[in-house]
């Protein structure tokens, strides 16, 4: 039985199967019990009309007829007991699957007696059983279709809203459930609703940190920007360079999160271009080791080597310089970032990452357990990128110990309608570096 099958549609078929065969056999048993009852009934009656007609006959002629007997002894006590009285007539029924009927009448001073052997489950009732099995089976039959058509139905608006939450749970466009469940106003459009005033509450909130993320950024653009020019016109000294440092700091943090609030807006769009992977890797370490930004020596590549993507280059580095620099700030040396194909590995041989981080995910602002170092947007950045992109970005802790990402670049480029695609175009600086 497939998986469908053993679902809700499937549980509720057996359901009403199972209560079918429960009311089918109850009500089979009840007429195979009322039949016999009136095979029972009828052969008593028989006798009770036989014993009259002897007693009958005896008083006319002197005769015995219908094989009655006088004072048999075979007579049971208890029918005996019951016709005391001159006049009186029983019946009494003994036996199990071969009944004996036995019929008594008083006359005079003795007992008229009759006895009569029947088998109660006759071909009548056999007729009768066999009746019942056949319609029970095609009642049985009957609901089960029935159960498994309406079950089916009920499964597939569930399946549709499911789905439909799981695409929006993933980054999907929002879709009303009520749509989708249809109009009918049961549990299940009571459910839809719910659901629908509940992620349209979630969306307000979603879109309402955007907003602010965005407009904090902006706002803080202008006056950091002073901040970072005046910091540079002052006098060298070791305050000097420590106000330099922290304003940078400042302003690389400005530009992180004006970054987030274009990849929440969904407004970056992917440049795609014929590019050689293993190269776009060695030159993000290259630029990175030349500018200071990482330690010579801290970070070893290995390349495939003559693998052409198309992508975006740009977007490219920016993931891929993101996870190294967040290797180095939260793991420890020596750094490995290997090319295999169309898959970028980077790992670091350090405690590895938090459980919290693995089971929810990259999220902004969230602070290390080394001392509160990093803000969290370096990973928020790299899993954004790869997004548009197309590719996906795994995050785990291997069995050697540290923490490893893999950015796998999708067969073809992804990034929206305006994707453009070239060949042989120059180097570009990362977005948002």
């Amino acid at each position: 039985m497939s998986r469908r099958a053993r679902g809700l549609r499937g549980r509720i078929a057996t359901a009403v199967i199972v209560v079918a065969l429960a009311a089918v056999a109850a009500l089979g048993v009840a007429v195979h019990l009322l039949v016999l009852r009136e095979q029972v009934d009828t052969a008593r009656r028989t006798a009770a009309d036989r014993i009259s007609a002897a007693v009958d006959v005896r008083t006319a002629t002197g005769l015995l007829a219908f094989d009655a007997r006088v004072d048999d002894p075979s007579v049971p006590a208890e029918l005996r007991d019951a016709v005391r009285a001159d006049g009186a007539r029983a019946t009494l029924v003994t036996g199990g699957s071969v009944r004996t009927v036995w019929a008594a009448a008083r006359d005079g001073e003795v007992v008229l007696s009759t006895r009569t052997r029947f088998v109660p489950a006759d071909g009548t009732v056999a007729q009768v059983d066999r009746a019942l099995l056949l319609a029970g089976a095609v009642v049985v039959l009957v609901a089960g279709l029935v159960g498994w058509v309406t079950a089916g139905r009920l499964a597939q608006r569930l399946r549709r809203a499911a789905d439909t939450a799981r695409g929006v749970a993933s980054g999907g466009d929002p879709a009303s459930l009520r749509r989708v469940v249809g109009e009918r106003h049961d549990e299940v459009g009571a459910l839809a609703d719910a659901v629908d005033a509940m992620a349209a509450r979630l969306a307000d909130r979603v879109r309402a940190e955007q907003r602010f993320t965005a407009g904090v950024a902006h706002d803080l653009r202008t006056p950091v920007t002073g901040l970072l020019t005046a910091a540079e016109l002052l006098e060298p000294s070791r305050a000097a360079d420590l106000v330099r440092d922290r304003a940078r700091a400042l302003a690389a943090l400005v530009e992180e999160l004006l970054e987030v609030a274009r990849l929440d807006g969904g407004r970056e769009q992917a440049l795609a271009e014929q590019v050689d992977l293993g190269e776009v890797v060695h030159r993000v370490v290259r630029r990175g080791v030349a500018s200071g930004e990482l330690p010579e020596g801290a970070v070893t590549v290995r390349t495939g080597g003559g693998t052409e993507v198309v992508t975006d280059p740009r977007r490219v580095d920016r993931v891929v310089s993101n996870l190294v620099r967040n290797a180095l700030r939260h793991g420890a040396p020596p750094v490995e970032v290997v090319q295999d194909g169309r898959v970028v590995e980077v790992r670091d041989h350090g405690p590895g990452f938090e459980a919290s981080l693995l089971r929810e995910g990259p999220q902004r602002l969230r602070h290390s357990r080394t001392a509160g170092d990093g803000n969290g947007l370096g990973l928020v950045i790299a899993t954004g990128q790869a997004g548009v992109l197309g590719a996906t970005l795994e995050l785990d802790n291997p069995a050697g110990g540290g923490a490893r990402a893999r950015l796998r670049l999708p067969e073809s480029p992804s990034g929206g309608p305006h994707d453009e695609v070239t060949a042989g175009s120059p180097d570009r600086e990362p977005t948002g570096a």
